[in-house]
């Protein structure tokens, strides 16, 4: 099931209609009408974190837990961790834990079946800070039965809006108010206690990937980052996902990147190797683009490229960091996409299980190297 080049497709028209700070504005008004609150030091200064901070957001995990749980996911590269569904399955037994989600697995995918447009709410979780954020936003957007006009409240409105553009048919909208209440019903029966125990136990691959990715890796990726307008946002590591991320580009401070949790200190690394995935859509686009003509674009090569040029591309953007490194990042998404590794060249194994026109590889390779150059 080769969906996520369409998903991301989505997202950023989601994006570009939608900008992630308008909306975090946005909810952030929604809050105040709450109550009052106490008046900000006028003169305190803006504190600026490190770049790329790495964090962990247990709504997004328990969105994407949710379409983990219904789609048959058949990607090259599997669009969640290899074997989630059935690890949640073996957890929950031994709990003896059924929920609503389970219950209405077959109904709600059968809609994700027919209706594949809604697979691209995937993303929805990366514009909200908290889960009571997103059931506030549904309570308006279900209540207003998906009519912005419906209200008065600006911000209330513009959030109505933004749902609405990804939930526009009734039927759609009904998928939804199922969904978040199954979702609901999954986090207080399971998902919750499951997610805390379990962040615990990955505590230390977070704090080894923290470590390694500020004072080594982001450092190194930093001069591409800025060149391609990544320059920051929020890394959030999650354990649903694996050679798969989820990424929002949202300008030089907003983007939000969801990559895998590494399970132990030891795969630290694989958190790097998912970013740099998502990071190379910057130059894997273009290439792509730049190769085609445009009837090779609108008989779809541009989309059956896609998935290649992330792989490969951010394979060269790894061995910009440690030619090593690359050669650990080829073996793992081979192994993620189910294909040998082989004892010698990893790289050479990957660019024959994702073949791509040379002239496209030396394209992505010259932007890379023009980026680290500060050109």
């Amino acid at each position: 099931m080769e969906v996520l080049r369409d998903l991301r497709t989505q997202g950023d028209v989601i994006r570009r209609r939608f900008p992630l700070l308008l909306l975090a504005w946005s909810l952030l008004l929604l809050a105040a009408c709450a109550g009052p609150q106490a008046p900000r030091d006028a003169q305190a200064p803006v504190l600026r974190g490190p770049n790329w901070p790495v964090k962990s957001r247990e709504h997004v995990d328990l969105w994407l837990h949710g379409f983990a749980l219904l789609l048959d996911d058949t990607a090259s590269v599997p669009l969640f961790a290899r074997g989630y569904r059935e690890y949640i399955t073996i957890e929950k037994n031994k709990r003896a834990v059924y929920t609503p989600l389970d219950s209405l697995r077959s109904s709600l995918a059968a809609t994700l079946r027919a209706r594949p447009a809604l697979e691209g709410t995937q993303f929805l979780a990366l514009y909200f800070g908290s889960w009571e954020e997103m059931q506030q936003a549904f309570t308006y957007f279900l209540k207003a039965e998906g009519a912005a006009n419906r209200t008065g409240n600006r911000e209330v409105a513009a959030i109505i809006a933004f749902l609405a553009q990804q939930y526009p048919r009734a039927e759609d909208r009904a998928f939804a108010a199922r969904f978040v209440d199954a979702l609901a019903a999954e986090r207080a029966a399971f998902h919750h206690q499951w997610w805390v125990e379990e962040q615990r136990a990955r505590g230390a691959g977070l704090a080894r990937f923290d470590s390694l990715w500020q004072s080594t890796w982001r450092p190194a990726l930093q001069p591409y980052l800025s060149h391609t307008k990544q320059q920051s946002g929020d890394l959030i590591l999650s354990m649903v996902l694996g050679g798969e991320g989820r990424a929002v580009p949202a300008g030089k401070q907003q983007s939000q990147y969801a990559v895998a949790w590494p399970r132990t200190a030891d795969s630290a690394e694989v958190a790097l190797f998912v970013f740099a995935h998502e990071a190379a859509s910057a130059v894997a686009s273009v290439a792509i683009a730049d190769h085609l003509t445009p009837a090779q674009q609108r008989e779809g090569a541009g989309a059956r490229l896609a998935s290649a040029g992330l792989v490969r591309g951010g394979a060269l953007l790894v061995e910009r960091i440690d030619a090593a490194l690359a050669e650990r990042y080829a073996r793992w998404y081979l192994a993620q996409a189910g294909k040998p590794a082989p004892t010698g060249d990893a790289m050479l194994a990957l660019a024959e299980a994702f073949p791509m026109p040379t002239d496209m590889i030396e394209s992505m390779r010259r932007q890379i190297r023009a980026a680290g150059s500060g050109i």
